[in-house]
């Protein structure tokens, strides 16, 4: 009679891994046998290769299932049935598939706030572990993309897998939001729900201030205050805008501005009341703040800020300035600040203007400026022209204007580096271990255009990698060990008075690359000789 001597066992299988179901039976050699495999009573399609599905019959009466990649749905009751002509025998095993959790039921908004949201969900299908905790997500109508989801603050902090109720809190009043919810157990985090409906959360006061509130004073009693706008996820409601509040340092009352562009950023009030007496001396000094403001009310001040309003455009230009070149195309350029005006007290300065242009090609007028704080007294120089005569001027200035220029400064830019970059030759040792790099030695015209070579640059890198090792060397060739595995590249520039040369790049592979190669070459060579030899 056909008996099934080795059934299969109940087993347990994660998802993604492979599994194989024995099932070995004795029977009649007279006879053909036959396994039949079912998954609940449902007879398995083994030409249906999505199924993932396998017979392995590697020796006579043994009809095993494999199972490769199993899924949550290979779960269930497996039955193999050994079949003759004559008779048959049964056996059962069930499979237990576990791993990450699907995806929780729909997510639902059931109250909204200004900065919370209360969420119901339903819960998640365990896979045979069971849900450890939640994770809520949230994504605002400022995200930079589809998939910008970030982890939201939730109460409670913890939301334990039997859980299926949460508030989410510490969101932005007054925002478009969207929800979502992923389940996690021992196995890992399942795939997210799907996204809620959109909401906007409840308005509310502002609680942002402008940033970076600065200002100066202008001419004819202007005094013009600036600041960094608030970002607009922080306006928390409608009609949002700035409250502008300043006043002269010895005023008891303050004057009070409104603006209703909330991407403003600069203010300009004129009073003569505004300009400085002889009693002020050099400066008279204004105090600003500004807050925010919306429907539901005002925000808090920023911090009052100190601006000044100058008498007068500096009196005093820098002196001893002196500039040097750097590269072709770039200078260093510095100078002693104005301090002294003749009364023993610091003149008020906001800060310089740089000046440059080149002699006798550019007029002044369309000169390049470069504007540093009063706190700096040197800058760089860029975008020159190579193996030029400039004029740099510096001058000081404030609110009132500039002041008297100092005397110019003359400089030449740097020669160029030559256009071309050194040919460069490569040569591997016979014994495979060492790599002979060499180039061409630049020498040096007196006469011509290109400023004077310093050394060689050299960059030993990997391919497809930014950063590698730099040499530096004033010879024209070099040696390396010959790299094992890889592909490498090896750059070699030069290094002149007016910045670095064209670069020349070559290509070298790994030893463990040339192996076959050298081989072949090898055999290739003594064939040659031998039918040479015949």
């Amino acid at each position: 009679a056909t008996s099934i001597t080795a059934a299969p066992e109940d087993s347990e299988v994660r998802v993604g891994d492979e599994v194989i179901l024995r099932c070995a039976a004795s029977y009649d050699p007279m006879l053909d046998i036959t396994f039949i495999w079912a998954i609940d009573f449902r007879v398995i399609d083994f030409n249906a290769e999505w199924q993932h599905y396998e017979r392995v019959m590697n020796e006579d009466g043994v009809g095993d299932l494999r199972i490769k990649n199993a899924q949550i749905w290979h779960e269930g009751r497996y039955t193999c049935t050994a079949q003759t002509v004559v008779d048959k025998d049964t056996a059962y095993a069930d499979l237990k598939v576990v791993g990450v959790p699907g995806p929780p039921g729909v997510l639902r908004i059931e109250e909204i706030g200004d900065t919370w949201v209360r969420l119901l969900w339903s819960k998640a299908a365990e896979h045979n572990s069971p849900i450890l905790y939640y994770t809520i997500q949230t994504r605002h109508f400022w995200a930079l993309n589809e998939d910008d989801w970030r982890n939201a603050s939730t109460s409670p902090t913890i939301l334990d897998g039997t859980m299926e109720k949460a508030d989410v809190t510490d969101l932005y009043p007054w925002m478009v939001y969207q929800f979502r919810i992923i389940a996690t157990n021992e196995y890992g985090t399942g795939e997210a729900s799907i996204p809620s409906l959109k909401i906007k959360t409840w308005d509310a006061p502002p609680v942002v201030s402008p940033t970076d509130v600065a200002g100066y004073g202008g001419r004819n009693g202007e005094i013009i205050i600036t600041w960094n706008p608030v970002q607009p996820w922080y306006f928390y409601g409608k009609k949002f805008g700035y409250i502008v509040a300043f006043k002269p340092h010895d005023a008891y009352d303050w004057w009070y501005e409104t603006i209703s562009d909330p991407e403003t950023r600069r203010y300009v009030h004129r009073d003569s009341y505004f300009i400085p007496t002889e009693e002020d001396f050099q400066v008279r000094e204004f105090q600003v703040k500004i807050k925010s403001f919306n429907v539901k009310g005002d925000g808090p001040y920023s911090l009052t800020k100190v601006i000044y309003y100058p008498r007068d455009v500096p009196t005093e230009p820098p002196t001893d300035v002196y500039a040097r070149p750097v590269s072709s195309t770039e200078a260093v350029v510095w100078w002693l600040p104005v301090v002294d005006t003749g009364t023993g007290l610091q003149q008020y300065i906001e800060g310089y203007q740089v000046k440059y242009w080149r002699k006798y090609d550019d007029p002044e007028p369309g000169a390049n400026r470069i504007f540093v704080p009063g706190t700096v007294n040197q800058t760089r120089l860029e975008n020159m022209l190579p193996d030029s005569h400039y004029l740099i001027e510096v001058r000081a200035f404030n609110g009132a204007g500039l002041g008297p220029p100092g005397e110019h400064c003359e400089m030449f830019t740097k020669r160029p580096p030559p256009s071309e970059p050194p040919r460069m030759w490569r040569y591997v040792s016979w014994t495979g271990q060492w790599l002979y790099v060499w180039w061409d030695h630049i020498q040096y015209d007196w006469l011509g255009n290109v400023s004077f070579p310093l050394y060689y640059k050299v960059m030993f890198r990997k391919t497809g990698y930014i950063y590698g090792k730099v040499y530096i060397t004033g010879w024209h060739f070099m040696d390396f060990p010959m790299p094992q595995f890889g592909d490498y590249e090896l750059m070699v520039r030069g290094r002149y008075e007016g910045g670095d040369g064209p670069v020349r790049m070559i290509s070298i592979k790994g030893k463990a690359s040339l192996t076959t190669p050298t081989i072949n070459f090898l055999f290739l060579l003594l064939l040659a000789l031998c039918i040479t030899g015949l």
